[in-house]
């Protein structure tokens, strides 16, 4: 079997580094409010190049933390994106905004500007662009929007950590932007994890104040601890804890090596399978992060059950699209209202890819599709 994950692999690649990170949290006592959170965050935003960075305890824990911390509530509209995972819309509700999903651009599968544009009403207070299977997206056009119709910026990279526009790693671009860590991920914890990125030192106080019960985190650190409780705003615990926070700071320094991973078997599967399906390209100026290598085809699912058959695993992510799962159908956007994301959604299947894998396992998932082809 060539798997999508392998996160047992990944795992004993590191495991010295990992033992020795979590034994060192065990023994300290200290699993929370303690130092590794704050030394994690000041070596993940060096290592973005973003002028602060605050852990959560999710990707979806930073996308709700990004909408409060925005003071973004009730009454207000939200742009995003329906093919993706229900982490937006959530975020998005948690807060009691309305969610407006708009199409895609096709090439990129990211949100289309000109769509967001067009959706913009004067209840609009955010934009939440999605960076899809690490694929940046114009994030410039959306912080041109942005500002001239006075609305918050915040880009999900939750799929793009180590993406780069014009040789600058995401993190930078807009007023937040939110990264996940679970063990899927480019740099992934032994579990759930996640933070923003922000420029904005203010913002980032109120990042960790709504992540954080509330509390000023320099408060836990005082010696000696002051005795009185000192609540400044309701808030819910979302944080990053301690263990998770020294796991990722073991696995940091491989984070380089593994994006070129990433990058080698993206460039193999492009080359191989070019004219056989349609193949993700980077855009000129953007850096793939290559969270996902996804193809489409009209064929999907026949190519998924020879892949499964050949023993390749293979998925869908976020197919069918938000709009149209159970779950928001009381939400009235139909079939037909995204016709964009739609056929996306209807053609797409993700492929192996990762530092689990080697270069062979790459030529033969390409193998079992060229076979697929010649017996089609």
């Amino acid at each position: 079997m060539i798997p999508v994950y392998d996160r047992r692999k990944l795992y004993l690649d590191d495991k010295a580094a990992i033992d020795a990170a979590v034994a060192r949290v065990l023994a300290s006592g200290r699993y929370d409010w303690g130092d590794e959170v704050p030394a994690f965050e000041g070596e993940l935003a060096a290592w973005l190049g973003a002028g602060h960075f605050v852990a959560t305890g999710s990707g979806t824990a930073a996308l709700k933390a990004a909408f409060r911390a925005l003071r973004i509530g009730p009454g207000a509209e939200v742009i995003t994106v329906a093919n993706t995972d229900m982490a937006n819309s959530t975020a998005i509700h948690s807060v009691g905004a309305r969610v407006v999903w708009v199409d895609i651009d096709p090439l990129t599968r990211c949100m289309d500007p000109a769509a967001c544009a067009a959706a913009i009403t004067p209840r609009t207070a955010a934009i939440l662009p999605v960076d899809m299977y690490g694929q940046p997206c114009d994030i410039r056009a959306f912080s041109k929007l942005a500002d001239r119709h006075g609305l918050a910026l915040i880009e999900d990279a939750c799929l793009a950590l180590g993406a780069e526009i014009e040789g600058q790693r995401l993190g930078r671009f807009a007023d937040i932007t939110c990264f996940s860590f679970s063990s899927g991920k480019h740099l992934g914890a032994m579990g759930n994890a996640g933070g923003c990125a922000t420029q904005d030192a203010e913002v980032a106080r109120r990042l960790r104040l709504v992540s954080g019960d509330g509390q000023d985190r320099a408060r836990h650190r005082m010696q000696p601890r002051p005795l009185a409780l000192h609540h400044e705003e309701e808030s819910q615990n979302d944080r990053m804890d301690e263990i998770q926070a020294a796991v990722l700071r073991a696995k940091l320094p491989s984070l380089d090596r593994t994006l070129a991973q990433r990058r080698a078997q993206a460039a193999r599967y492009s080359q191989a399978l070019a004219g056989l399906v349609q193949v993700p390209a980077e855009q000129p100026g953007l850096r793939h992060a290559w969270r996902n290598y996804v193809i489409e085809t009209p064929e999907r699912e026949a190519l998924a059950r020879h892949l499964t058959a050949a023993g390749v695993q293979c998925n869908a992510l976020y197919s069918p699209p938000m709009h149209l799962q159970p779950v928001y159908a009381g939400l009235g956007v139909t079939r037909g209202q995204l016709p964009k994301t739609e056929a996306s959604a209807d053609r797409l299947l993700g492929l192996p890819i990762g530092p689990h894998l080697q270069m062979a396992d790459i030529d033969g998932v390409t193998a079992a599709m060229c076979r697929w082809k010649r017996t089609d």
